[in-house]
């Protein structure tokens, strides 16, 4: 991701109420609106106060950076939560979709042998994430898929692989409507996910590979 200090909270692609009943419009504004919100705030307080301006979203969470171990942890956070949000809010959509048939769910069903057989392995792995944190879909530069799970506001490793998509498993995500019920949260929202986007990822890991 690219934007540079002062960074901007990207713009639902939808509105408030689109994802009810499954998910309420207090639920989807206190996750956006506010912890979101306040994670970019927070983002540029930081990079203003370290004079960081010149790095990108991207640069801030890979380049060695140097501060204090408190402080550079405060980036990091900052940085991940920004990132990881935007990724998880452009990763969705406003209708319930299946999966199509595309170049990303050939390879997912080459490797775990169906979609159901995916999908029951991510919600696996988000399930045994004992806190807060992030379950992934990431491809080697080889093209290759693999899922992934991050503690707290920690990203995959983008110098290596590239995200796909990214579930938010942080309580702040489904605990209104679904209290500690994260396998219903996590069904509606793959539910939820934009496969042309996640596609789109998908073909960038394999043309950056083939560069």
């Amino acid at each position: 991701m690219s934007q540079r200090y002062p960074f901007q909270a990207m713009t639902l692609g939808f509105g408030l109420s689109s994802l009810s009943p499954y998910c309420d419009p207090d639920t989807l504004y206190l996750h956006h609106g506010q912890y979101y919100g306040q994670k970019v705030r927070d983002l540029n307080h930081l990079v203003s106060k370290h004079r960081l301006t010149n790095l990108t979203l991207e640069e801030l969470i890979t380049q060695d950076i140097s501060l204090p171990r408190s402080q550079l942890a405060r980036l990091k956070g900052a940085a991940g939560a920004v990132y990881n949000h935007e990724l998880y809010f452009d990763g969705i959509q406003s209708t319930i979709s299946t999966p199509p048939l595309n170049q990303l769910t050939g390879v997912l069903i080459g490797v775990y042998g169906s979609m159901n057989a995916f999908k029951r392995l991510l919600l696996e792995a988000a399930e045994s994430l004992p806190g807060a944190g992030w379950v992934w879909l990431v491809a080697e530069r080889s093209g290759g898929p693999h899922i992934v799970i991050t503690d707290n506001n920690e990203t995959v490793d983008l110098q290596a692989v590239q995200p796909i998509f990214v579930a938010d498993l942080w309580e702040h995500a489904y605990f209104l409507d679904d209290q500690f019920n994260k396998e219903k949260y996590l069904d509606y929202w793959f539910s939820f996910l934009d496969w042309k986007k996640a596609e789109a990822r998908f073909e960038s890991s394999r043309e950056k590979t083939a560069c």
